[in-house]
C-alpha cells in the first residue's frame, strides 16, 4: 500500500509543470537549505527487515545516489554542520546511516565506494562485533512466537509480575507497534531487562540466527577508505529517559571509545531514536561533539544550531524508488520539512524545580504525628535527585505558623499570607513562581492539584508534574470534574502503581502516554532480613514472648486501613495459636475505637496497639509475617518494608497488592480468611522462611541505585513539559 507521502507525490508529479514547482518549493535547488538524509539498513529486500520504516532496498539505494549525484554536490555532514555552503553550482547534501548494521557494510559501501561518496555511520560502541540484538527487533519476533503456540502469551504475561514501573496488559497491548511505543517511554536498560523477561517465554528465536552489525574489522576497512564514523552512544540509548549523569558518561566514553578504535578524533554524533532531554545537546558539546543530528525532520540552514541538526529519513516505507526513480517522494518528504523546526532553548544545569505545598506540617521542623507515606516517599524521591543536574525547592501555599522551616535541605518561600483567601493566593503564588522559575512544578495533593496547576499555567512553568500516589480513597465525586479541568493544565504524571495509572486513565482521562509509574523507594540497609537470632534478640529488646506467632501490620489507625480486620482475625486465631500476637503499628483517629473493640473480646493480651514507632525495622526483625488489611493502596510502603524485611505476607485483594508481594490475598473484611491464611504460615515455617526469601529479592527492585536512577530519569522525562 502506497503512503500518503508516495500518494502526493504522484499526484504531483503528474500536474504540468509539477515537477518543477515540488523541486522549487521543496527546497531542493537551494544552496543554503541543505538536506541531511538518514538511512539505517540497505536490504537486497527491503520487506524482510523487521521495522519497514528502516529499510531502504539495494536497487532503490543505487537509484537515489544516481539521482543525488545529478542534483548536489554530496559533502561530508562536518562541512554542512560547521554552516559551510556552496557559493554556486549545485546545492550541497549529505549521507548518514545509523546504527552500524553489517548491510551498511554488504551493501551501501561498496555502492558508495564505487561512486566516491562521502557519509557517515554512527556506531552503538557495544553492539559492534558482537551478536546482539536490539531489544525492539527481539521484541517483533518474540511476539511472531508468542502468538504461535496456545499458553504461550498467558506464560509470558506471568513473566512480567513484579516489573514495577510496567502498566497491567489487555490483550490488545499484545501487538509490536503497542509494546514498542510503550517501552520507548522507558529508559533503553528498563526496556531491555523487561525484553530479556519475554526472551524465557518466547525462546528459542531462530530467526535471530547471526550478527546484525558490523565488526571492528569492517569499520576499519570502512573508516580506511574514506568513511566517517560517529557515536551513536554505547548502549544505543534513549537520552530523553536516562539519569543525567548517565546519559553524560554514555555520551563521554563513547566518543572515547571510538577515537580508540579508530585513532583519531571523533565529532560528530546521532542521538539514538532522535531523543534529547533539556540537558543533552549541551552535554554533547562538554562531551567533545562538535555536532548532533536528530530524527527530525528538515533542511539544515547555516545558522542552524549544531546539535540539532534535522535529517530527511529515507526507506522504502516512505519513498517508492524499487523499480524506477522516484523523486518526487522524496522531494515531498523535503517539503513537509522545510519549515525550519524549532529550536529548543538550552537549559543549563542545574536545573530548578518547585514542589508546591498546601499543608506545612510534615515539611516543617517539628512534624506532627506519624510522617505519611505519601510525604515520605515525596521527600525521598526529592533526595535521590542528582545535585550536578536538580535544584529543588519548595513553594508554600501559605505561609507556615511558625515560619519558613530551617532544617529542609531544599530552599523554601511562601507565597501568601495564612488567612488570605483563595484567589489572593492563587496571585501569590504565580507572583512567587514568575520569582523563582523553575522549569518544573509538582502537586501532589488535592488542594495542590486543583490550585497548584492553575497557578503554575498562569505563571508559564513549562512543565508541570502532577502526583498522585494512593488510589484516592480521599477523592470525593463532586471534585472528578475539577480534578478533570486541572489535568487539562498538568504536562504529566507521576504515580507509584499500575492500578493509579489505571485509574486515572479510565476515570479522569489522562492520556496514558504521559504517566509515568515510580515505585516508592524502600531503604534496603534500614530493612534486612533478621534470621533466627536476630529475631529472638529482636523480641527481646521489645519485652515481646520469644515463643509466640507475632504478626505486624504497619498502618495509620485510618477507616480505610481496616485494622478492625486485623482485631477480628487474632479473636480467630488464639484457640489454634493461643501464643498469636498482632501487632499495629501506627497512629491515628481511630485508636480509640480500636482499643474499645480489643477491650470487649478481651484480647489486651494478644493485640498491641503501639502507636507510631521509628524503630519498625526491630519489629519486622521479631515478627513471623507482615499483614495489610487496607481497602485502598497505591504502592504500600509497609508491604515493600516487610518484603525488605524478609517476611511472609498475607494482604488483601486490592489492586495495589496484586502481583506486587506474589502474597496470599484475602477479601477486604474477611477476618476468617486472615486467619485462615496467618494459620497456614505459622503451620510451615520452613516454606513462610522460603517465601521470605523469594520476596526479600523481590524487594531489591525497589531501593538502593536502582531506585535513584529510575526517579532522576522520571524527572528528565518531565522536564520536557
Amino acid at each position: 500500500m502506497a503512503s500518503r507521502t508516495q500518494t502526493l507525490a504522484r499526484a504531483l508529479d503528474r500536474l504540468p509543470g509539477g515537477r518543477l514547482a515540488l523541486a522549487l518549493a521543496s527546497g531542493g535547488a537551494s544552496r543554503v537549505r541543505a538536506p541531511i538524509f538518514m538511512l539505517h539498513r540497505v536490504l537486497p529486500n527491503a520487506a524482510s527487515c523487521y521495522d519497514p520504516e528502516m529499510a531502504v532496498s539495494l536497487g532503490g539505494f543505487e537509484r537515489l545516489l544516481d539521482w543525488l549525484q545529478r542534483q548536489y554536490q554530496v559533502r561530508p555532514l562536518g562541512e554542512i554542520a560547521a554552516g559551510k555552503r556552496p557559493a554556486k553550482g549545485r546545492p550541497w547534501c549529505a549521507l548518514t546511516f545509523d546504527d552500524g548494521w553489517v548491510d551498511t557494510f554488504e551493501h551501501a559501501f561498496p555502492s558508495l565506494q564505487r561512486r566516491g561518496l562521502p557519509a557517515t555511520v554512527f556506531l552503538p560502541m557495544h553492539f559492534i562485533g558482537t551478536e546482539r540484538r536490539f531489544w525492539q527487533e527481539r521484541l517483533h519476533f518474540q511476539l511472531l512466537a508468542l502468538r504461535s503456540e496456545p499458553g504461550r502469551l498467558e506464560r509470558a504475561q506471568r513473566t512480567l509480575e513484579g516489573v514495577a514501573w510496567c502498566a497491567d496488559l489487555r490483550p490488545e497491548d499484545w501487538s509490536y507497534d503497542r509494546l514498542r511505543r510503550r517501552l520507548l517511554r522507558r529508559a533503553s536498560a528498563e526496556a531491555e531487562a523487561f525484553v530479556a523477561r519475554l526472551d524465557t517465554a518466547a525462546a528459542p528465536l531462530p530467526a535471530l540466527e547471526g550478527r546484525a552489525f558490523m565488526n571492528w574489522d569492517e569499520v576499519a576497512r570502512m573508516h580506511a577508505a574514506g568513511i566517517e564514523f560517529g557515536s551513536h552512544t554505547l548502549e544505543h540509548t534513549r537520552l530523553d529517559s536516562a539519569a543525567p549523569g548517565e546519559a553524560a558518561r554514555e555520551l563521554l566514553n563513547a566518543r572515547q571509545e571510538l577515537e580508540q578504535r579508530l585513532r583519531q578524533k571523533v565529532t560528530p554524533l546521532s542521538y539514538p531514536w532522535g531523543s534529547t532531554s533539556v540537558f543533552t545537546p549541551l552535554q554533547a558539546r562538554e562531551a567533545g561533539y562538535t555536532c548532533a543530528v536528530t530524527t527530525g525532520p528538515g533542511l539544515a540552514r547555516p545558522h542552524a544550531d549544531p546539535y540539532l541538526l534535522p535529517r530527511i529519513p529515507v526507506s522504502d516505507a516512505q519513498l517508492d524508488w524499487t523499480s524506477a526513480p522516484a523523486p518526487a517522494a522524496l522531494q515531498v518528504q523535503m517539503l513537509r520539512a522545510r519549515r525550519e523546526p524549532r529550536r529548543a532553548a538550552l537549559v543549563a544545569a542545574p536545573v530548578r524545580i518547585g514542589l508546591i505545598v498546601h499543608d506545612e506540617r510534615p515539611w516543617s521542623d517539628q512534624p506532627v504525628g506519624h510522617l505519611g507515606g505519601s510525604e515520605l516517599q515525596l521527600r525521598r524521591a526529592l533526595e535521590a535527585l542528582d545535585p550536578r543536574y536538580f535544584e529543588p525547592e519548595v513553594y508554600f501555599m501559605y505561609a507556615p505558623a511558625e515560619g519558613l522551616p530551617q532544617r529542609l535541605p531544599w530552599p523554601s518561600f511562601a507565597a501568601a499570607a495564612a488567612a488570605a483567601p483563595r484567589v489572593q493566593m492563587l496571585r501569590a503564588l504565580r507572583r512567587l513562581l514568575r520569582q523563582r522559575r523553575p522549569r518544573l512544578v509538582q502537586v501532589t495533593f488535592p488542594h495542590e492539584i486543583l490550585w497548584g496547576t492553575l497557578a503554575a499555567r498562569w505563571a508559564g512553568v513549562p512543565a508541570i508534574l502532577c502526583a498522585r500516589r494512593n488510589a484516592g480513597y480521599w477523592r470525593k465525586s463532586r471534585q472528578l470534574p475539577l480534578l478533570r479541568l486541572a489535568n487539562r493544565f498538568a504536562t504529566y504524571w507521576q504515580t507509584n502503581a499500575a492500578s493509579v495509572a489505571a485509574q486515572l486513565e479510565a476515570e479522569e482521562q489522562v492520556p496514558a502516554a504521559r504517566v509515568d509509574i515510580i515505585p516508592n523507594a524502600l531503604d534496603l540497609d534500614r530493612f534486612q532480613p533478621a534470621g533466627e537470632g536476630g529475631r529472638l534478640a529482636a523480641r527481646r529488646a521489645l519485652h515481646l514472648p520469644e515463643e509466640a506467632y507475632i504478626a505486624v501490620n504497619v498502618a495509620n489507625y485510618s477507616a480505610w486501613k481496616r485494622l478492625d480486620t486485623a482485631v477480628e482475625a487474632t479473636a480467630l486465631l488464639r484457640v489454634r495459636l493461643p501464643g498469636v500476637r498482632m501487632i499495629l503499628i501506627g497512629e491515628g483517629a481511630e485508636r480509640g475505637a480500636l482499643a474499645s473493640m480489643i477491650a470487649q473480646r478481651g484480647l489486651e493480651q494478644h493485640v498491641l496497639l503501639a502507636g507510631a514507632r521509628a524503630d519498625v525495622p526491630l519489629w519486622l526483625a521479631a515478627a513471623d509475617a507482615g499483614v495489610s488489611c487496607s481497602s485502598s493502596e497505591g504502592c504500600p510502603n509497609a508491604v515493600l518494608e516487610y518484603m525488605a524485611a524478609g517476611l511472609p505476607t498475607v494482604l488483601t485483594d486490592i489492586a495495589g497488592h496484586r502481583g506486587l508481594a506474589n502474597a496470599p490475598l484475602y477479601a477486604v473484611g474477611d477476618a476468617a480468611a486472615l486467619a485462615r491464611e496467618l494459620a497456614a504460615a505459622a503451620a510451615d515455617p520452613a516454606a513462610a522462611r522460603a517465601r521470605g526469601r523469594e520476596l526479600r529479592a523481590r524487594a531489591e527492585a525497589y531501593g538502593g541505585e536502582s531506585y535513584r536512577m529510575a526517579v532522576q530519569r522520571h524527572y528528565t522525562r518531565a522536564l520536557l513539559g
